[in-house]
C-alpha cells in the first residue's frame, strides 16, 4: 500500500523514482536526518514550522525558496513546481500513478 507522506517529497520530487532512494541512500524527507541526502534542506524547516506536508499548501506557493531550487543547476529540479501544481489539481495518489521511471539526482 503507498503512503502518500512518503513518496512524494516535500518540494515536489517524486521519491519512488529517485535511484538515491531506490539504492537506500536516503530516507526520504520524513526519515531520518541523518540518513536524508540533503539534511540541511530548508524545505523540511519551512514545511515542520507551518505544520505542512508539502509546499503546494503553503499560501506563499510558490516562494522565493522554491523558485532558486527550480532555476539551479540540476535540471530535474526544474519540474518541482509543476509537479506541486499538478499533485494540487489531480492529487497525489494520481499523480504517482502518472510516473514512469526512477531518475538519478547527482547532488
Amino acid at each position: 500500500m503507498f503512503s502518500k507522506e512518503w513518496n512524494i517529497s516535500i518540494c515536489g520530487l517524486n521519491c519512488a523514482k529517485c535511484e538515491i532512494f531506490l539504492n537506500n541512500h536516503c530516507s526520504k524527507c520524513r526519515g531520518p536526518l541523518d540518513n536524508h541526502w540533503s539534511p540541511d534542506c530548508e524545505f523540511i524547516e519551512c514545511i515542520n514550522q507551518k505544520k505542512l506536508k508539502y509546499c503546494y499548501e503553503c499560501e506563499n506557493f510558490p516562494c522565493e525558496k522554491i523558485e532558486k531550487f527550480v532555476n539551479d543547476e540540476y535540471p530535474h529540479h526544474r519540474q518541482t513546481i509543476n509537479n506541486l501544481k499538478k499533485m494540487k489539481e489531480i492529487g497525489i495518489e494520481a499523480f504517482i500513478k502518472e510516473q514512469k521511471r526512477a531518475v538519478f539526482c547527482p547532488k
